[in-house]
């Protein structure tokens, strides 16, 4: 499913800010250091399941398990919303990691760092447990920082929409689950994801961060372009993006973060001419404050060709079947309060998609497809910190959809766990 990839892409967004380590050996002017995680969640999720397909309407492009190989179904009534009901063992918002980096000074003012991330879910694939797990090298860099600025070259974190993660990983789902993407198959989760938040992912870039000048600071980098499947399988040029970020701190009780960033792209037809072509764009703002235990931050995010989960994204929410590309938006927010050794955290967002002029005519056959309208969630977490690298968390996350034609479904997760990082 969709969901998981995007998922795994924005979790792993969120991860940097907050990433810690530990120093193993020096030798020879080297540091060997590692960092990671490793954590489990029971997961648990009750409500309805996908909207049924009627003889004149079939909804698509959103919602909530819509493959589901496990709907709890009246197999004397199709016409009835199927329910699910769901609980599994699984990863949280982060999958297990295993970061391990080396790091020496050139000069005395430039330290050159390489690191790679592998990343390894939980839950096997389809309650299959005789599947393998597989590992993903979902980062692999060389950075070169001075006061020159930073250069990062290799797989890394991409830039649009990467501060709206950060939110949700920092006040929401660091150590929780929130909604769990793919119930029937493997994760790790989403949080907030899709209800509000859309994600960056991952990919192979060159960027360049100037030093920070009075608060301010550009990072710029090109990417590895992407190519939407099955509508626009061609591209030309490397996909710019870019974030500009401020930062200020509030006396020695607080801190602000602002941001704002980009994405561009152009996407071809096999076999066409060039000026056959659409454009993906997106801009992503936001930012958080910090006064003492008190925390919030909000974001939000338009564009064109984007989805509903994660940016450039191969599904109806993103284009027709004409391949026209669709326009989406979100808005979240995020509130917490950090005590010493717990923290109450709560959350709101929604993720729209708008209808293109033939969404709502119906086929030669008299159906009509109706769109995602909308996926709204709400979420609530406690965390207690065991100690600073153990952690227990409970949380609850309420999602809503809503289609164009009046469709709709509701579901509620309630996950709890604990995770251990270093």
């Amino acid at each position: 499913m969709r969901v998981k990839g995007v998922v795994v892409l924005l979790a792993l967004v969120a991860a940097s800010p907050a990433r810690a380590e530990i120093s193993v050996v020096h030798d020879k002017g080297w540091e060997l250091f590692s960092d990671g995680r490793i954590g489990a969640f029971v997961s648990y999720t009750r409500g309805d399941g996908y909207p049924v397909s009627t003889a004149t309407v079939t909804p698509f492009g959103g919602g909530n398990n819509a493959n589901s190989a496990n709907p709890i179904a009246d197999p004397m009534h199709p016409e009835i919303q199927p329910r699910l009901e769901s609980m599994r063992i699984r990863s949280g918002f982060l999958g297990n990691i295993f970061g391990v980096g080396f790091r020496r000074n050139l000069t005395e003012s430039t330290t050159l760092t390489g690191y790679f991330a592998m990343w390894s879910d939980i839950e096997t694939e389809s309650r299959r447990k005789y599947l393998p797990m597989p590992m993903d090298v979902r980062e692999g860099y060389v950075k070169a920082e001075g006061p020159w600025g930073i250069l990062k070259v290799g797989r890394q974190l991409t830039l649009f929409s990467r501060g709206a993660v950060e939110v949700d990983f920092l006040y929401g789902h660091g150590y929780g689950l929130g909604y769990p993407g793919n119930i029937d198959s493997n994760g790790p989760a989403a949080g907030h994801i899709g209800y509000g938040v859309i994600g960056p992912g991952f990919g192979a870039g060159m960027v360049y961060a100037t030093p920070a000048v009075a608060g301010l600071q550009l990072t710029a980098g090109i990417f590895d372009p992407v190519e939407l499947q099955g509508a626009w399988p061609r591209t030309k040029y490397v996909r710019p993006e870019a974030e500009l970020t401020f930062d200020r701190a509030i006396g020695s009780f607080g801190k602000v973060h602002l941001f704002a960033n980009g994405v561009f792209q152009k996407v071809y037809q096999n076999g066409d001419l060039d000026s056959h072509s659409a454009t993906v764009y997106g801009a992503g703002y936001g930012g958080r404050l910090e006064l003492g235990m008190f925390h919030i931050g909000v974001a939000g995010h338009y564009g064109q060709g984007l989805g509903l989960y994660y940016a450039l994204e191969t599904s109806e929410a993103a284009y027709d079947e004409m391949f026209r590309l669709r326009k989406s938006d979100g808005y979240y927010a995020q509130a917490q309060l950090a005590f010493r050794k717990f923290d109450i955290n709560a959350g709101a967002g929604i993720s729209r998609v708008y209808e293109l002029p033939t969404d709502d005519v119906p086929d030669s056959t008299g159906v009509s497809r109706s769109l995602i309208k909308y996926q709204f969630g709400t979420s609530h977490a406690f965390v207690y910190h065991i100690s600073d690298q153990f952690h227990f968390d409970v949380d609850v996350m309420r999602a809503n959809y809503r289609w164009y034609l009046g469709q709709k479904q509701d579901d509620t997760f309630v996950n709890a766990g604990f995770t251990m990082t270093w």
